[in-house]
């Protein structure tokens, strides 16, 4: 038997011996570099038509066994593949060209990048050239429309303010529903302080949307995730620095006016009100009012100013990108405004063969001067009244109620209010290739944040000086430090030309303290010290707040596997576990957040060859969780809470018991599918993605009551849940393309569906009432989140008949007078009548973009909207129904009277208590828009020398025209801004202003 297979054995390896190919095998090396010369680290080499193949090494360097008759495929993302014969060569020194478009098809992941053609999963992508030369001071302000499911709205238009964002709808009740941010691979939070970035240093902005793009962020990822990436200088060539320069200046004004009544309208109405109700008329001297259009009084057309500079570029060992910014931004309402600096660093060195560092350092100052008056304020500053007295002194008297009166004009010549903030994010790195297929990656870096904030009432200020109060001082101020370390390894191999496989393993850490605290006091009796010497003040108004123990640690396990079957056949798991500390004593403090995607190229099946309508199609699902912390530290702990007691008549300080512990708090936690086609058409001349995806966040955190007996009145518990699901669509497409015009579009289409699934066991709950008139939203079970609620507004009562046939509803009922429907037929008029009214999610959002380029001409024209959603106009309950004191709209000039017996709008003096005027349907309007968002001309000059590659002259229009019936200044504002539930309420915002900007672009 042994010599049976002694004899095989020679048999088998005489025929290895003899084969024409074995004896033609030869070893084959060589270096891969790109267009600087700069070698290419895991560039894919593979000899054509086998299994075969290596990567190359962190020089370029490979080494590979293949026959001469072979070929070999060099291919690396973001590069031209290139397929070479062996031939007798021996020796191979390859340059592979930058693919212009597969860069863009690069997209940046969750500690990664891949390639789109590889993506298994939702993630949304906005270029940032998009978004250069804008006049804003934040990103989030110029996402708008952008990305297909991600719904921003410009909660008001003040400089700086914070926009609020949706990514596939809200998943909590209590707690932020904002997307976390990443920016060079540091989680800032999702309420860090966009105005720290300069627009333009931002290479790519990438969203993060379906469960195995987000769970790679467990606690985080649940509201979506949107990566920041800024600009290296990856592209400019060797030795050959890029010097860039950018400067615009413009001027904003306010897009659009309220129409009031004038003063003469507003005197004559405050007659007749008098009249009907019998009261003393408070215009009987007409001469000594006037006709103030206070929007006029209170706004400005406010200049705006950027400035740019920045070097970027690449030698021998070191990649780096400079830059400083200036940013200067008055407000259309006088005496606001925003100013920053910015200083940003990014470096990149190669140490050796195989270890790579650098650093991301951006570094910022604010300086915030904030609004004195609002426009809500304004409502009690009738038209009639005069901006000063006789004797020069401002006007502060409200002759219809008797009182003081606050004058804008006096609030932003006399106060002082404004912030200041620095802040610093670092990252630093270490990058270790051990062998080309491995790579090790160490990051740490602190993000520092400090704020300040002044305000000051002036003793001569009206309201201060009537009351006696002198001045009045504020000091608040905050410090942050949070500090990040993470540990990754990655694999990446192919096998061969059928079989790829990528996976990542992680530990991170990070920490986060935060202190606040706040001084006030009154009765400053000199103005000129301000807020510079507290201690001034009346002793007995001190009031002092602090905290300086507000602390978070999160721990974490993170993994990921991609495998790529045939390069069709797409398979990813991810999971993260993620232990807490603001679920210290919990047994809950640990959770794990699996997902797992697949996806199939179409385009690549063989009976996909011959055909000629689809030139890319891929179908792709994904499922898995993600989570959100939702409380604050100690929240599963007992407290105790201090008060200020009364004993023997003496005031004390006590203690008492301040909410129970609940050591079986967990997290809340968002389940999600997703199912999306991606599609090409024409060469790819038409592109784009539909996606379909629904949510369900369980163990949402809420308040349940419990028996007073209990000594408290509520505690928190995982008892509620919500749902979204929803469709995107974004479509790209090349409509024209000849040698000197092109025009290209992009269409992002949303659409998002939620509903109230279970809170608490109840079937509603306020979560937004009037000062006097009942609650304006709700949740309600089976409802969308947040729907406004209130009474039937049926129009004016026309007759005495009307009134009888109503009965007593138990408020004013007069004829002319409005008139609410009793919904339950109980005979009074009261929050038993409140029924659903409206819903703030709009049926469908988006944008679309054209870009048009001649020769050296080119123009893009964006425009922005929403379709179907309500907003709540609250400033209907005053300026509608005709409040005594407040200003009125224009439209009351056809009010009901005798001589107009059929109008709907209430005849003056119909209301006496505001009480009466409950939340109603007339407060409802259609939030429906279209905006043109901005609109952009430039035209490159034929300037190119030596020294000069390119300028541009470019004029910049944003908010020039909106359409929308809405009676406010915008129907895109927030009153409460972020605010997780509640949205669409607007009584008085700061508006949004209209601009036209000119700037001029050079690199050299």
């Amino acid at each position: 038997m042994k010599k049976i297979l002694l004899f095989i054995a020679l048999l088998a390896m005489s025929l290895i011996f003899l084969s024409p190919g074995a004896w033609a095998q030869q070893n084959v090396m060589g270096k891969v570099v790109d267009q600087n010369n700069e070698g290419l680290i895991g560039v894919s080499v593979t000899v054509k038509g086998t299994t075969r193949g290596v990567i190359t090494g962190a020089d370029g360097n490979f080494t590979i066994d293949a026959q001469p008759d072979q070929q070999l495929v060099f291919s690396y993302i973001g590069y031209q593949t290139q397929t070479l014969p062996v031939g007798n060569r021996t020796q191979f020194n390859i340059t592979l060209a930058e693919d212009a478009a597969l860069l863009n098809e690069v997209v940046v992941v969750g500690y990664g990048v891949t390639r789109k053609s590889d993506l298994t999963s939702a993630v949304g992508q906005v270029d940032a050239k998009q978004l250069e030369d804008l006049p804003t001071s934040r990103v989030d302000q110029a996402l708008q429309g952008r990305a297909a499911g991600v719904m921003v709205t410009s909660n008001n238009g003040s400089p700086g303010a914070r926009s609020s964002i949706r990514i596939r709808g809200g998943n909590s009740v209590n707690a932020d529903n904002e997307p976390l941010y990443v920016i060079d691979g540091f989680i800032v939070g999702t309420d860090f302080n966009l105005n720290n970035l300069n627009t333009n240093d931002i290479e790519s902005i990438d969203v993060l949307k379906d469960a195995t793009a987000i769970s790679i962020y467990g606690t985080r990822g649940a509201n979506g995730v949107i990566l920041i990436t800024t600009k290296t200088g990856k592209g400019v060539a060797k030795g050959k620095p890029r010097v860039s320069a950018n400067f615009y200046t413009g001027v904003q004004t306010l897009a659009r006016k309220i129409d009031y009544l004038d003063g003469p309208e507003r005197i004559a109405y405050g007659k007749e009100l008098a009249e009907f109700a019998g009261e003393a008329d408070p215009f009987s001297n007409p001469a000594e009012f006037g006709n103030t259009d206070w929007q006029d009084e209170v706004t400005q057309a406010a200049p705006i100013y950027n400035g740019d500079i920045s070097v970027a570029g690449q030698t021998d060992g070191l990649n780096y990108y400079v830059s400083a910014n200036i940013f200067d931004q008055k407000g259309i309402l006088k005496s606001t405004g925003i100013k920053r600096y910015n200083l940003r660093t990014n470096l990149d060195f190669n140490l050796s063969k195989n270890i790579r560092a650098g650093i991301r350092l951006n570094g910022s100052f604010t300086n915030t001067e904030n609004g004195k008056s609002d426009l809500w304020s304004m409502r009690e500053v009738l038209t009639a009244f005069p901006i000063y007295k006789e004797d020069g002194s401002y006007w502060d008297e409200n002759i219809v109620t008797g009182g003081v009166l606050r004058n804008p004009v006096a609030d932003y010549e006399l106060r002082t209010d404004f912030t200041q903030g620095t802040n610093l994010l670092t990252t630093a790195y270490v990058e270790f290739n051990p062998i080309p297929s491995i790579t090790v990656r160490s990051t740490i870096g602190p993000k520092i944040n400090w704020y300040k904030r002044n305000e000051f009432d002036p003793g001569r200020l009206p309201q201060n000086a009537t009351a006696q109060l002198g001045g009045v001082a504020n000091i608040n101020s905050g410090f942050g430090f949070d500090i990040l370390q993470e540990n990754t390894i990655s694999w990446n191999k192919e096998f061969n030309q059928n079989n790829r496989l990528d996976l990542l393993g992680g530990f991170t850490w990070q920490k986060g303290n935060t202190e606040t605290f706040s001084a006030r006091t009154q009765g400053i009796s000199i103005d000129a010290l301000a807020y510079d010497d507290l201690s001034l003040g009346d002793p007995l108004t001190y009031r002092v707040q602090s905290n300086f123990n507000d602390s978070r640690q999160l721990v974490s396990w993170l993994g990921r596997a991609n495998y790529a079957f045939m390069n069709k056949y797409l398979f990813t798991l991810v999971g993260r576990v993620d232990g807490a500390s603001v679920y210290s004593g919990s047994n809950n403090a640990y959770a794990f957040f699996p997902s797992a995607a697949v996806a199939w190229r179409i385009i690549d099946e063989p009976y996909m060859k011959n055909q000629r309508l689809f030139s890319n199609l891929k179908l792709r699902t994904s499922y898995g969780s993600a989570g959100k912390e939702s409380i604050d530290p100690y929240n599963t702990l007992a407290v105790l809470n201090n008060g200020i007691i009364i004993f023997n008549d003496t005031q004390a300080i006590g203690i008492r018991r301040g909410r129970p512990a609940n050591p079986d708090l967990k997290w809340e936690t968002t389940d999600q599918l997703d199912v999306g086609l991606e599609f090409g058409f024409l060469d790819n001349r038409i592109t784009g993605e539909i996606d379909y995806y629904y949510k369900k966040t369980r163990d949402l955190l809420l308040a349940r009551q419990i028996p007073r007996a209990t000594g408290f009145n509520t505690k928190l518990e995982n008892i509620g849940s919500i749902q979204n699901q929803g469709l995107e669509l974004m479509i790209n497409s090349v409509n024209v393309n000849k040698e000197n015009f092109r025009w290209e579009s992009t269409l992002t289409l949303s659409g998002n569906r939620s509903k109230v699934l279970n809170i608490a066991g109840v079937d509603e709950i306020n979560i937004y009432s009037l000062e006097q008139g009942g609650p304006g939203a709700k949740l309600i079970v089976g409802q969308p989140v947040g729907v406004f609620t209130g009474v039937q507004y049926l129009g004016t009562y026309k007759s005495q008949e009307e009134i009888d046939a109503d009965g007593n509803l138990g408020i004013r009922q007069v004829v002319g007078g409005p008139r609410f429907k009793d919904e339950n037929g109980d005979g009074k008029i009261n929050n038993d009548d409140h029924v659903v009214m409206g819903n703030p999610e709009p049926l469908f959002f988006g944008g679309i973009n054209n870009s048009f380029s001649y020769k050296n001409l080119s123009l893009d024209i964006f425009l922005q909207g929403t379709y179907g959603n309500d907003v709540y106009n609250e400033f209907v309950q005053r300026a509608f129904f005709g409040r005594s004191t407040s200003n009125y709209y224009g439209e009351l000039a056809n009010r009901w009277t005798p001589q107009n017996p059929t109008s709907d709008i209430p005849r003056a003096g119909s209301m006496i208590s505001i009480a009466d005027i409950r939340s109603n349907s007339a407060m409802l309007e259609d939030g429906s828009h279209l905006r043109l968002k901005n609109i952009r001309l430039s035209y490159n000059l034929p300037l190119k020398t030596k020294a000069v590659r390119s300028v541009s002259v470019y004029m910049v229009g944003s908010n020039l025209f909106l359409a929308s019936s809405f009676r406010g200044y915008d129907p895109e504002a927030n009153r409460l801004g972020t605010n997780s539930t509640v949205r669409g309420i607007i009584r008085g915002e700061y508006p949004n202003a209209k601009s036209v900007t000119f700037g001029v672009k050079a690199n050299f």
